[in-house]
C-alpha cells in the first residue's frame, strides 16, 4: 500500500511487529525515506503512560461525543418548552449542526496535532467547550441554541476528540482496536449520564434547565481537567503539507470515507427520534425519556465487544457486519410499536451502532502508512463523514413532518445504512483480498 507521500518524519522508530490484520508493518509502516530523519516508530503496546493516554481519551470521549449523543433529551425538552412553535425538523438542526461541527473540526485538529502535538489543541479547546456549555444554559431562542449548542459546542468538542484518538495511535498498533474501543466507551456512558442528569434536574422546579445544564458543564470541566493531565503525546511529529491528499488514492481509505458517510447519514435516527416514536405509540413520557440512556447502554456493550474480538475476527469484518445488522434493525423498527419491543430495539441497535463507532477510527487509522499521519487521515475523513451527520437527522425530520409518521424516515435511514455496509465491504476487500481475518 503506497501513498506517494513526500512527508518528513521527525522522530521515532517503527516496529516490525505484525498488525491486527496480519500485515507486515515493515510494508505498511515505512514512509518515504528521509536520510536525515529516522523513519520507524516503536509502539509501546501498553504500559502506565500508554493506558493513562487511553483513560484521558476516555474522558474526552465522555465529555464530547457523550454529550452530543445525549441531544435527544434536549430535543424533546425544547419541543415542549422554548421551541414549542418549531417543528421536529427545525429542532433537529441544532443536533445535526452540533454533530457536523464535531466531525468537521477534525480537519483542523488532526493536522495540527500531527505537526505540533495534541496538547496544543486539547488544553485551550477544553476551556472553550466548558464555556460553550455554560453559554447554552442562558439560551432561550432558536438562533441562540444554533450558535451556542450547535456551532460553538460542536466545534469545541471535535477539536479535543480527534487529537486524543490520534495520540493513541502512537502508543498502540496490535492493540489499537481494543484501546480505541475502550476509550470510546466514554461516549455511550456520557450518553447515559448526561440525559439522566438533565431528565432529573429538569423535573426539579428549583433547578430547571439553566442549572441542569451548568451541572453538566461542571462535570465536563472535571473530566477535561483529567484528560489534560493524563494525555501525553510522544515526540513523533510530521513535517510537509498540512493535508495529505494522497490518502484518497488508497482505495481502502476512500471507500471507507464514502461508506461511513452513508452510515452516519442514517445511524443517528434512533438516537434522535426513538423517544418521540415511543411516546407516539403509547409509551409513558417517563419511560420514553430513558430510551436515550438505554440505547447508549447498548452502545457501551457493543463497543467493548467489538474491541475485544477485533483481533481474532478482524476489525474490518466486525464493522461491516455491524453496519448490516444496524440496517436490518432499522427495517425491523417499522413493525415495532410496543414498549418492550422498543426497549429491546434500543439495546440491540445501541450495540450494533456502538460497534461501528468503536472501530471506525481504528480502521481508518489502519490505512495510514505511518503513525505520524493518523491525525491528518482522521481529520480529513471525519470532516467529509460529518456532512452525513449534518444532513441525516434533518432529512429524517422533514420526512416525519411531510408524511405525519415515522415510516418514511426509518426506511430512508435503513436504506442509506445498507448502502454504507455494501461500500464498507468493498473497502474491506480493497484493504486485503486474500486474508480472512482483516
Amino acid at each position: 500500500m503506497s501513498s506517494g507521500s513526500t512527508t518528513e518524519i521527525e522522530s521515532g522508530s517503527f516496529s516490525g511487529a505484525k498488525g491486527v490484520e496480519g500485515t507486515d508493518e515493515k510494508t505498511i509502516g515505512t514512509p518515504v525515506e528521509n536520510k536525515n530523519q529516522p523513519t520507524h516508530h516503536e509502539f509501546p503496546e501498553g504500559g502506565l503512560k500508554a493506558w493513562l493516554v487511553v483513560f484521558g481519551c476516555w474522558c474526552t470521549s465522555f465529555a464530547s461525543f457523550g454529550y452530543v449523543n445525549s441531544f435527544g433529551v434536549y430535543e424533546t425538552y425544547y419541543l415542549q418548552t422554548f421551541l414549542s412553535d418549531r417543528s421536529p425538523s427545525d429542532v433537529a438542526w441544532i443536533g445535526a449542526i452540533q454533530a457536523f461541527a464535531q466531525f468537521s473540526a477534525a480537519i483542523v485538529a488532526g493536522p495540527i496535532a500531527d505537526r505540533h502535538g495534541a496538547l496544543v489543541i486539547i488544553w485551550p479547546c477544553s476551556i472553550l467547550l466548558v464555556v460553550a456549555m455554560m453559554l447554552t444554559s442562558l439560551c432561550t431562542e432558536f438562533y441562540q441554541f444554533i450558535l451556542c449548542q450547535g456551532i460553538f459546542l460542536g466545534f469545541s468538542s471535535g477539536l479535543i476528540f480527534t487529537p486524543s484518538v490520534s495520540i493513541m495511535g502512537h502508543y498502540f498498533h496490535k492493540r489499537r482496536p481494543i484501546a480505541i474501543a475502550i476509550a470510546t466507551t466514554g461516549s455511550p456512558l456520557g450518553g447515559i449520564i448526561y440525559p439522566v442528569i438533565m431528565t432529573n434536574l429538569l423535573r426539579n422546579k428549583n433547578v430547571g434547565f439553566p442549572w441542569g445544564q451548568r451541572v453538566c458543564g461542571f462535570l465536563t470541566l472535571f473530566l477535561l481537567a483529567i484528560s489534560a493531565v493524563t494525555i501525553r503525546p510522544t515526540s513523533l511529529r510530521r513535517k510537509g503539507a498540512l493535508f495529505l491528499s494522497e490518502a484518497f488514492r488508497i482505495p481502502a481509505f476512500s471507500l471507507q470515507v464514502a461508506a461511513l458517510f452513508m452510515v452516519i447519514l442514517g445511524l443517528w435516527t434512533p438516537y434522535f427520534y426513538l423517544a418521540d416514536y415511543g411516546s407516539a405509540h403509547g409509551m409513558s413520557e417517563n419511560l420514553a425519556s430513558y430510551l436515550f440512556a438505554i440505547i447508549n447502554a447498548g452502545s457501551l456493550m457493543g463497543r467493548l465487544f467489538a474491541g475485544a474480538v477485533a483481533r481474532k475476527l478482524g476489525q474490518f469484518n466486525i464493522i461491516a457486519v455491524a453496519c448490516y445488522a444496524s440496517a436490518i434493525l432499522l427495517f425491523c423498527w417499522l413493525k415495532i410499536t410496543s414498549s418492550a419491543g422498543l426497549i429491546v430495539l434500543a439495546i440491540l441497535f445501541g450495540a450494533t451502532s456502538g460497534s461501528v463507532i468503536a472501530l471506525m477510527m481504528s480502521t481508518l487509522a489502519q490505512t495510514a502508512d505511518h503513525p505520524s499521519k493518523i491525525g491528518t487521515y482522521l481529520g480529513m475523513s471525519t470532516f467529509l463523514i460529518g456532512f452525513g451527520g449534518l444532513a441525516g437527522t434533518p432529512i429524517t425530520g422533514a420526512l416525519i413532518d411531510k408524511y405525519q409518521g415515522y415510516s418514511q424516515g426509518i426506511i430512508f435511514s435503513g436504506a442509506v445504512l445498507m448502502a454504507g455496509a455494501v461500500l464498507l465491504t468493498c473497502a474491506r476487500f480493497a484493504f486485503s483480498k486474500d486474508k480472512l481475518i482483516v
